[in-house]
């Protein structure tokens, strides 16, 4: 099961030689990376002035939705439902292709881009001519410890979606606990981060938990409480000395407990540890800080494709990213220059005038005509607190409370796109005015890191070249792994594994892999299964030697080509070690340690009649007095032995090389066709004596 790229990391954005070769599925005359506002204003535009002409224009994004964001909060407080602040972009961007999809790689020299669309499309290649690069700000939470694992976030609809319901389900688990000290602890909810969205999403839940409360008899007024942690000694510091100063005290009378000046140094399950020593009780934390490089910019940027400073791109006052042609970017990925000086902040109304901007200006370049700059320097900010309460300053003039309130609302149902949304949103809004707010539990669905799925014979899981997402254990059936020649590479059954050389290495498969049979399979998300690397060494040890196994023929061939030229054309009976140490199967451990001191080997043939029925490892036999006592006199048949790898004594040399690299085994036992041991050889006794 193919899931989405780990945000976490990011894609690997890399070409890999097959796709190259690949001729694309489609061209764009413009294609825009991005579905946010500067993405779809700038579609917008360009399908407005181009008119007759036949442009193609291609909108790729990881959703096929615009999400307006400033109402998200809203979501969050039960006063909008998450279905009236999205905007499908094919209905919005009517006449452009729309592609929901992840950029995995990008060529800008040869103005190609392939795409993952999902677990059940092969990676699709796209060409190009002018691109708009808008996919937004990334988010990186690792800097605190803890926070990526125990904070919601503040970013789509599903975080919206998500953070609602764990509110409601905190307040119905409250709501069935007899001590108070308990419940107060499940009720303390912190919010991290005094700017927009930290501000109006504390709000929000202040206003919901103050709503809904009397509706849980069983919870106390006061006992759910909201704290907003601010690095700042103001909220909302763009908005002046005033209206900062005024937020700060109606969060305050509304019951929001607000802590200046201090910085989140750690999260847990139950508490966030604050930079001075402080630690807070809380069972749930928003974080609403965070921003980091896009991992496409990034990886853009470190490889020296184009000009980025501080993890956004530098562009010109026309919107052309600097030093490049037909290459365009703005939103917050982008270091947009302000007419008065200065950067864009990351704000709304400038990434929809950007993104115009850009689309006017692309259409103007096919023209030959002069490009425009970038003229537009803000009309003013915004910010709802709740309860009825906003703050505004619109034209240098500053305003707050129910008139701001107003302006808010109206501002925004005007900039919502859409005459339908408009009206849902509003018909909404006067609802919530009259009647309660909506406490049903809807708890979302969220991707799992653990995936079943089932194959019929034939089912191709992933094919050479596509990017790799998912490690897989084999639960029932045969799935064949094969090279580009169609070579078997292995036969994966019930019990194993495979994917984890692609997930530690590039992130592109290098095999085919096909059901051979009816299979089942677990998926472990590449996310879920890097972080368990990285924090498990032994499996980090496990993985890197079955990873062995997978070889490319290119790899197998630099192999034997590395061997003695007088070896390649002799068997195994000519190259294996004939002197060797064997233990009978009659013996018992103790006399099996005595072998092990005379002949200290890793790894003992253990035979029965002189054929050879198992491999005794040396670290097992002492596991095993470890756990029986030293005095133990039990035969080596009950000692869990390894199945032999055994090949004949005829196989050529470059296909025992080939077959030991495959199988990821460090040593074949060579016997005859009674399965009589002949003797063992190993890579390393092929390669003695060669350059």
């Amino acid at each position: 099961m193919r899931a989405k790229f780990e945000r976490k990391h990011g894609p690997m954005f890399a070409l890999h030689a097959p796709l190259m070769e690949e001729l694309p599925s489609r061209h764009f005359d413009i294609a825009i990376i991005g579905g946010g506002f500067a993405g779809v204003y700038c579609a917008q535009r360009v399908l407005k002035k181009m008119g007759s002409q036949r442009l193609r224009v291609g909108v790729i994004a990881s959703e096929n939705h615009m999400v307006f964001q400033p109402m998200l909060p809203e979501v969050v407080g039960g006063s909008l439902s998450a279905q009236h602040v999205v905007n499908p972009i094919r209905m919005i961007c009517d006449g452009a292709d729309v592609l929901k999809a992840a950029v995995t790689a990008l060529d800008l020299e040869k103005r190609v881009m392939v795409l993952d669309g999902g677990r059940f499309t092969p990676a699709v290649k796209v060409s190009f001519d002018h691109l708009m690069l808008a996919p937004g700000a990334g988010v990186d939470l690792s800097r605190i410890p803890g926070m990526s694992e125990h904070a919601y976030l503040m970013r789509t609809v599903g975080d919206a979606m998500k953070l609602r319901a764990a509110i409601i389900s905190r307040m119905e688990e409250a709501n069935l606990v007899a001590h108070q000290q308990m419940r107060k602890d499940m009720l303390s909810f912190v919010v991290v981060g005094g700017g927009y969205s930290g501000v109006e999403t504390a709000g929000q839940i202040q206003d919901l938990i103050a709503v809904v409360g009397r509706y849980y008899e069983n919870i106390d007024k006061g006992e759910a409480t909201v704290t907003l942690i601010h690095s700042g000694d103001r909220l909302l510091s763009m908005l002046g000395e005033r209206l900062g100063d005024y937020t700060g005290t109606c969060l305050a009378k509304m019951g929001v407990k607000i802590v200046f000046n201090k910085r989140v140094r750690a999260v847990t399950a139950r508490t966030v540890q604050l930079n001075d020593g402080t630690t807070l009780v809380s069972h749930l934390v928003v974080c609403t800080v965070g921003n980091a490089p896009h991992p496409l910019i990034k990886s853009l940027g470190e490889s020296g494709a184009l000009p980025v400073e501080r993890g956004k791109l530098l562009v010109e006052a026309t919107g052309r990213v600097k030093g490049m042609e037909k290459i365009w970017s703005a939103g917050d990925c982008a270091l947009f220059p302000k007419a008065d000086g200065g950067d864009c902040p990351e704000t709304a109304q400038f990434a929809m005038r950007q993104g115009a901007l850009i689309g006017e200006n692309i259409v103007v370049s096919l023209q030959k005509r002069p490009l425009k700059p970038f003229k537009f320097t803000g009309l003013g900010e915004l910010a709802t607190i709740g309860h009825r309460k906003a703050v505004a300053m619109v034209m240098g003039l500053r305003f707050s409370g129910l008139l701001a309130w107003f302006m808010w609302r109206s501002v925004y149902l005007m900039k919502l796109p859409g005459l339908d949304r408009k009206l849902r949103v509003m018909a909404e809004w006067t609802f919530e005015m009259f009647f309660p707010r909506d406490i049903n539990l809807l708890t979302p669905s969220f991707s799992s890191p653990l995936g079943e799925m089932h194959l019929e014979a034939g089912d191709s899981l992933f094919r050479c070249g596509e990017p790799a997402q998912s490690l897989y254990a084999v639960q029932k059936g045969r799935v064949d792994i094969t090279d580009a020649g169609g070579e078997l590479v292995k036969s994966a059954v019930a019990g194993e594994h495979f994917g984890e050389r692609a997930l530690m290495g590039d992130g592109i498969w290098r095999f085919d892999a096909t059901a051979k049979e009816p299979s089942e399979l677990v998926a472990i998300d590449g996310a879920t299964f890097k972080t368990l690397v990285k924090s498990i060494g032994s499996l980090e040890a496990l993985f890197k030697s079955t990873a062995q196994q997978y070889h490319l023929p290119e790899e197998i061939r630099k192999t034997v080509d590395a061997i003695p030229e007088s070896k390649r054309s002799a068997t195994a009976a000519d190259v294996m070690t004939k002197q060797v140490a064997t233990l009978d199967v009659r013996l018992c451990v103790q006399d099996a340690v005595e072998e092990f001191q005379r002949h200290p080997h890793s790894t003992y043939p253990v035979t029965e009649k002189g054929k050879v029925i198992g491999l005794l490892r040396r670290s097992v036999a002492y596991d095993w007095l470890k756990n029986h006592g030293l005095t133990c006199r039990n035969g080596l048949r009950e000692l869990p032995l390894t199945k032999p790898f055994c090949v004949p004594a005829d196989m050529p040399v470059p296909e025992l090389v080939q077959t030991l690299m495959r199988t990821g085994v460090s040593k074949a036992v060579i016997v005859d066709s009674e399965n009589t041991l002949l003797g063992i050889v190993t890579v390393f006794d092929l390669l003695k004596g060669g350059a």
